[in-house]
């Protein structure tokens, strides 16, 4: 891409956010009324050892990150404001280049019901390795191969608070199509993917309302959760279009992941300079369960899911457990092991690489005024021996500063693993953060 088009692309993608948040501040209260700002600015580095697998891959990146997030309560109406905004600025890949509000709502708390109104995050969970349950918010996936971040949902969100647990119901109007790294960026589809042609299952495409509903209590040591989802599904199938021509959704080409990632098909694709893959977004129903135990230093955790909508009906679940040990040869120094098992019914034609597959890692918390800590994993198939290993270091420089180091290794990736077009992408990430 030429470099003015690039910056035009840039432009396009960014200002409409960056508008509509100079608009929205201008709407919020000042300081002086008990608002409070922070924040962060970040400085990423990403240095990739390996030759890239496409030609238009770089061999390195810097990227700029604004992290914001603006607070305001009015204690005697038990009311509050929040407003979060995000902004990318990526060095090669003008898709990981973007704006975003993450958060901007209105929270109302009573004695037995919270209500929330506007763009929120929720999160659901126990695992480690994946949270199968974690469906409300839309992947973030320009962020990063292994990345939590998600997209702000536009919802209203209504708590009831009882004794015998929260029950929470979730309206959501509006759907967000997930993000996907550009044609120069690392991490990529086998094909260019073109978001101009995303296609649904619905007539009513990003605008059918979404529902879901949770309950969550706790029996002693037992932590339960219980959730249904009914909508647009938030990991998209893909088809085939070359020539004019697009794969039909029931078509048994239209799933071009797990097994057939290196198909005749996807080959055939990837030599036609034309051809593109088309995000398909279906209607599902969810159904979700997550359990944890603690039992002294132990804890058992469990997330289970049965899906129907998405072509076949099938089955996933993720569960293991994690031990500590503390003030380890009598420092103040925590570790905790972990130990999951990932597997999904569908096998190899799962849309998400982890079908059959064992996580073991542990976290290292030193225990300082610097916040010092290690995360460590790894991801291994329990059919092929692919692994993808992973390393996390932070630390905090003064009260204002944190440094952080990443590092990722793919290894023994077979080319039809859904994971083969990152088999190239081992890198090495700093990242230098400002808080303000």
């Amino acid at each position: 891409m030429p470099a003015a088009t690039h910056i035009n692309v840039v432009y396009a993608r960014i200002l409409p956010g960056t508008l509509l948040c100079l608009v929205l501040l201008a709407l919020i209260p000042p300081a002086a009324n008990g608002g409070e700002w922070t924040g962060s600015i970040s400085a990423e580095t990403r240095l990739f050892p390996r030759s890239p697998l496409y030609p238009e891959q770089h061999g390195h990146n810097l990227s700029l990150a604004l992290r914001a997030r603006y607070y305001h309560e009015w204690p005697d109406r038990n009311e509050r404001f929040v407003f979060s905004p995000f902004l990318r600025l990526d060095q090669h890949d003008h898709r990981r280049t973007h704006a975003d509000i993450g958060e901007l709502y209105w929270h109302k708390i009573a004695p037995e019901w919270e209500l929330r109104l506007g763009v929120c995050k929720v999160s659901w969970g126990v695992a480690e390795s994946q949270n199968l349950v974690d469906i409300i918010n839309q992947t973030d996936a320009v962020e990063g191969l292994t990345s939590n971040a998600k997209l702000g949902q536009l919802m209203l969100n209504f708590s009831w608070v009882q004794d015998w647990g929260i029950l929470d119901f979730f309206v959501m109007p509006m759907f967000r199509e997930r993000t996907f790294t550009g044609r120069r960026g690392r991490f990529r589809a086998p094909v260019p993917i073109d978001h101009s042609r995303t296609r649904y299952e619905s007539s009513m495409r990003d605008w059918h309302p979404d529902v879901a509903v949770r309950y969550s209590h706790y029996f002693g040591a037992l932590d339960v959760g219980l959730s249904h989802f009914s909508g647009t599904s938030r990991d998209p199938r893909y088809l085939g279009r070359a020539l004019g021509v697009t794969i039909a959704p029931g078509s048994p080409l239209a799933n071009l992941t797990g097994a057939r990632i290196d198909s005749p098909f996807i080959r055939l694709l990837q030599r036609i300079p034309s051809a593109r893959l088309l995000p398909y977004y279906d209607q599902i129903e969810q159904t979700g369960v997550e359990l944890q135990y603690i039992y002294r230093s132990w804890i058992f955790k469990l997330e289970a899911i049965h899906r129907s909508g998405q072509g076949h009906a099938y089955t996933a679940a993720t569960g293991g457990a994690e031990y500590s040990f503390y003030s380890v040869f009598q420092s103040a120094i925590d570790v905790t092991a972990v130990l999951e098992y990932m597997w999904d019914s569908r096998g190899r034609r799962a849309l998400t690489p982890f079908q059959n597959d064992i996580f073991f890692g542990s976290r290292i918390a030193f225990n300082d005024i610097q916040g010092t800590s290690i995360l460590t994993g790894a991801i291994v198939d329990a059919r092929t021996g692919a692994t993808a290993f992973g390393i996390e270091a932070s630390r905090r420089l003064g009260n204002d500063w944190r440094i952080s180091v990443e590092a990722r290794v793919f290894a023994n990736i077979p080319p039809n693993d859904i994971m083969t077009t990152a088999r190239r992408d081992d890198y090495i990430q700093t990242e230098l953060t400002w808080f303000f």
